[in-house]
């Protein structure tokens, strides 16, 4: 199972991304002292590593990453995720899945 996302174009910085960790019955996990992480690559990319991700309500399971501009180099197909761990427990989130196409002219300074 994925979410998909955008579709976005090459060069933007879209508003900060939240995700919600829940368990099986929907409930929000807590992830109070757990570590967030995000990972994002294109399709047929190399390997992405790992960009520290926030854990912006812990109590209510949302982790969040605020984009930087620079995960999209190419356009094409992406896919990334969230993990958390607490030394003890580790979970990857839902598949998150967007296309991001080439812009019509240059990107401008703004």
């Amino acid at each position: 199972m994925s979410i998909q996302l955008g579709p976005y174009v090459r060069g933007e910085i879209q508003a900060p991304l939240s995700y919600t960790f829940q368990d099986s019955s929907g409930a929000a996990i807590d992830l109070t002292g757990y570590t967030a992480k995000f990972s994002c690559r294109e399709q047929d990319g190399a390997p992405s590593l790992y960009s520290a991700a926030l854990a912006s309500d812990p109590t209510t399971g949302q982790v969040g990453y605020t984009w930087t501009g620079a995960e999209w180099a190419t356009a094409g197909h992406y896919m990334a995720e969230f993990w958390v761990g607490n030394g003890v427990h580790r979970l990857a989130s839902l598949m998150l899945e967007f296309d991001v196409r080439t812009p019509v002219g240059s990107i401008p300074a703004i």
